[in-house]
């Protein structure tokens, strides 16, 4: 009777790991049930970031934020550096301390072209013009630390004007770098409360020589596109520094150069001002957009001036600029924006096709961006006890999220570290912000799904381990995540 017992009890008992193991090959072939991921859509696409304002004696931490973005090209707007001197030693010493910097070094490395042009603190004199006595050294100066090859044609030519056509993700791109300090007529004493200048109505900002090559690269450009970068600004008349509306003159005969020419998919850059803003006029039924983006390491804080061009908020915190090129079934698209530096958050847009009307900035955006596919939200958990989430609101399944500090970027590296370092685990998709792990169990291979989700913002990881089959799981996600936050914690 009892070996009859015996051998029931044993055959219930390799039954029913029988039944597990089946259970488990099921978790193995079973669909995850996670957080879905949509793809973002693929396209290629043309970065390019711009800036200006730096200053080489403070912290130049900022660069991996820009070098994130993945730009093909960098555009230096001016004041890259700030060298107010006629001690030339003492400007190739300024430019050395900036090209040296270890942030900057990195970014320049990692970023395929580089160009640039200067304004007045790279020039040597703050609002400094054509009186300036050591300008040909200073240009020499400002084209070495861009690395222009000693055989370019500004090296030849008096000023430090530039062009250069830009061909990616199957467009191309006309850079024109025009220089408003070589060839710029004095400024004029202040004629109205509170501004710096007074107009200058016959002064020139180009030279006749500069002017002449202007129109030459414009006439007939077979560009897709074409930047026209000016250190000062060009469209904003009412704040009282320096722009081109010093000199109205210039400035109309730039306008109407840029409406009879009509280069196509136009955009402004401009430097100088220590803030961000976006400014459009109309000239003879051609629009001109102007994107102001300064400065990198310094900003005007307290910016609050009135301008009736402007389209986009007025910021005075740091920021940067990037425009990104793709092509579309109409023709090429642009979508050129202002970033915060400190947290790389966006503070203006502008979306611009060759032909009107513009194209939705949302939808744009989106083809351009992985970001907008990024996820918020976990899967719930189901009623079964197998699952721990802090994003449940089934308390006895809900646990806390893990604190970091610093970058979403090292905390997921961090993270990774930790669940790497664990046995039998396998990462099954990754995005900016979003973990998928498979855990198996042991001795009985069951699969189990791990979640987690990077909040940059809270400075929170919110994460989700669930079993894939089966009912109660004895604690084993609970146990499992309890150590996962330990271990993070003890990693800091």
């Amino acid at each position: 009777m009892f070996k009859t017992s015996l051998k029931i009890v044993v055959a219930l008992a390799l039954a029913f790991v029988a039944y597990l193991f089946y259970q488990a090959a099921n978790s193995a072939a079973m669909p995850a049930q996670v957080t879905e991921i949509v793809p973002a859509p693929t396209a290629p696409v043309l970065t390019i970031a711009f800036g200006s304002c730096n200053r080489q004696d403070k912290p130049q931490d900022y660069w991996q934020t820009i070098s994130s973005h993945d730009p093909y090209v960098w555009l230096w707007l001016g004041d890259n550096v700030y060298s107010d001197t006629e001690d030339m030693e003492k400007m190739a010493a300024d430019y050395a301390r900036q090209k040296e910097a270890p942030q900057y070094a990195a970014f320049v490395q990692k970023t395929p072209l580089l160009y640039g042009i200067w304004d007045d603190h790279d020039y040597g004199v703050n609002d400094g013009g054509k009186e300036w006595p050591h300008k040909d050294a200073a240009k020499e100066l400002m084209l070495d630390f861009l690395d222009v090859p000693a055989t370019a044609a500004v090296r030849k030519h008096p000023g430090g004007y530039q062009s250069y056509l830009v061909e990616q993700a199957g467009l191309t791109v006309k850079v024109i770098l025009l220089d408003t300090r070589y060839f710029r007529d004095p400024t004029m004493p202040p004629t109205r409360k509170g501004h710096r200048y007074g107009q200058h109505e016959t002064g020139d900002v180009l030279g006749e020589e500069q002017w002449s090559w202007l129109e030459q690269e414009l006439r007939g450009s077979t560009a897709d596109a074409h930047l026209i970068a000016s250190s000062i600004q060009v469209l904003p008349q009412e704040h009282g520094y320096e722009k081109w509306d010093l000199f109205p003159t210039a400035r109309r005969r730039l306008l109407e150069l840029l409406a009879e020419t009509r280069p196509a998919l136009l955009l402004l850059l401009s430097g100088d001002r220590h803030l961000a803003e976006i400014s459009r006029v109309e000239e003879n039924g051609f629009p001109i957009h102007e994107i102001t983006a300064s400065g990198l390491t310094h900003s005007y804080t307290g910016a609050d001036e009135p301008n009736p061009y402007r389209i986009s908020p007025l910021s005075g915190e740091r920021n940067y600029g990037l425009l990104h090129y793709l092509s579309g079934p109409d023709g090429p698209q642009l979508l050129a924006e202002v970033h915060r530096l400190n947290d790389d958050k966006l503070l203006a847009d502008l979306a611009l096709t060759p032909t009107v009307p513009a194209p939705d900035k949302a939808a744009l955006s989106t083809l351009i961006h992985d970001y907008d596919q990024m996820p918020n939200e976990l899967k719930p958990c189901p009623q079964s006890p197998n699952c721990v989430s802090t994003q449940t609101d089934q308390a006895a399944k809900k646990r806390d999220p893990i604190s970091f500090q610093g970058t979403a970027a090292a905390a997921k590296e961090r993270l990774m570290k930790v669940v790497d370092n664990m046995k039998r685990t396998e990462l099954q998709s990754a995005t900016d912000n979003y973990l998928h792990y498979t855990f198996k169990t042991w001795p009985i291979p069951f699969v189990d799904d791990v979640e987690f989700l990077i909040d940059e913002e809270a400075k929170l990881i919110h994460f989700r381990s669930a079993s894939r089959v089966g009912h109660s799981d004895l604690g084993v996600n609970s146990k499992r995540m309890a150590k996962i936050v330990a271990a993070f914690a003890g990693a800091e």
